[in-house]
Formats: structure tokens, C-alpha cells, sequence
């Protein structure tokens, strides 16, 4: 009896565990508009650095506007270390497309702490993840006035920030949150010695 007790406890520990890594490697991808991008995400990821993505990418405006319909744009620089990823809903045209960014810049990056600065005196403090409290700007609140909102944060040593057109608001929270509990993806660069 003892025997087939610990049989059926060995079988459902086993289980569980790999219930749970099945569920872990769910919830550990991005969203699906970066897929067909990582290796060039990675690639232009300055060298030590890392990103965070969000599992989804959560847009309320237009019904006809898909995320993975969205054009996914990489930038990046050496200094200070920066990556930015722009989603657009066009390539060029004689409106602004750009829908919102999501960018990682080195803790040490002296813009990058002023920026954050700026953020944090909003008073506007959002728990992002445990021990990771970001700060959200509102861009209808600023002067001069912007359309787009943004949460900022710091993180693996790297600000973070998300930001997306200002009626975006709750999605905002929801994507930097989302990015905050998911493992960072590594830089494929070398630094040059």
C-alpha cells in the first residue's frame, strides 16, 4: 500500500511539474507581432544589455487595428546603450502611424535616469512586480500636452519604458506589467574588447 502511495505521489509531482514548466514556457513568449523579429531584436541589442517584451500587445482604439497586423521597427544605439522597438500601422504616409514604443536603455545612461526623474515626480507609482514599482506620465498632463503616455521603470540594471498613444492608458499598465514579469531576452552582440 505504502508502495503504490508513493507510486501515485511520484506520478502527481511529476505531473504538476510538467503542468507547470508547459505553463511557464506559455507564459514566457512575447507577443506573437515579435516573433518573426527576436534573432533581430537580439541582434541589435547593444552588447550586456537585455529587453523584456510583453506577452501581448492590447490595443482599445480601432476594431479594424490587429497587433500582429502591427509593422514592427528596431532601433538602436551604442551611446548610450539604447534599444527602441516602434509599432506602426504603416510604413510612411502623410499621418503619423506610430502606435506606440517599447525601449531599454542602461541604468547608467545619465537621459535615461533624468527621464525617469521626470517620471517619478508625477507621484503616479504603479507595482509593476515584486520589488519593481514603475511611474506613469500621463500625456494629456504635461506641458506642452502629448499623445502619448508613458510607465518607466528600472530593471536588470535597464530603464525600461512603454509608451503608447495617451487613450491607450490601461493597456499601458497592463504591457509594462506584463514585461516586468517576463524573462529578459539577452543581447547577441559581443563587446568589442
Amino acid at each position: 500500500m505504502v508502495r503504490i502511495d508513493r507510486f501515485w505521489g511520484v506520478v502527481g509531482i511529476s505531473l504538476s511539474m510538467a503542468i507547470a514548466s508547459r505553463s511557464l514556457e506559455a507564459f514566457a513568449q512575447p507577443a506573437e507581432v515579435f516573433l518573426p523579429h527576436l534573432q533581430h531584436i537580439q541582434e541589435k541589442m547593444p552588447p550586456h544589455q537585455v529587453m523584456r517584451l510583453p506577452r501581448e500587445i492590447l490595443l482599445s482604439g480601432s476594431g479594424d487595428l490587429h497587433p500582429r497586423d502591427l509593422i514592427v521597427k528596431i532601433f538602436s544605439s551604442q551611446s548610450p546603450p539604447r534599444l527602441t522597438i516602434g509599432l506602426f500601422t504603416c510604413e510612411s504616409g502623410p499621418f503619423p502611424c506610430l502606435v506606440g514604443t517599447l525601449a531599454a536603455e542602461a541604468a547608467t545612461s545619465a537621459t535615461a535616469q533624468r527621464e525617469l526623474a521626470r517620471h517619478q515626480a508625477m507621484h503616479l507609482p504603479i507595482t509593476l512586480a515584486k520589488d519593481v514599482r514603475g511611474y506613469l506620465q500621463e500625456g494629456p498632463n504635461l506641458q506642452p500636452l502629448s499623445d502619448f503616455s508613458s510607465v518607466m521603470w528600472e530593471q536588470d540594471g535597464t530603464i525600461y519604458t512603454v509608451r503608447f498613444l495617451a487613450t491607450e492608458r490601461q493597456n499601458i499598465l497592463f504591457m509594462a506589467r506584463s514585461m516586468a514579469i517576463q524573462p529578459p531576452i539577452m543581447s547577441l552582440q559581443i563587446a568589442s574588447p
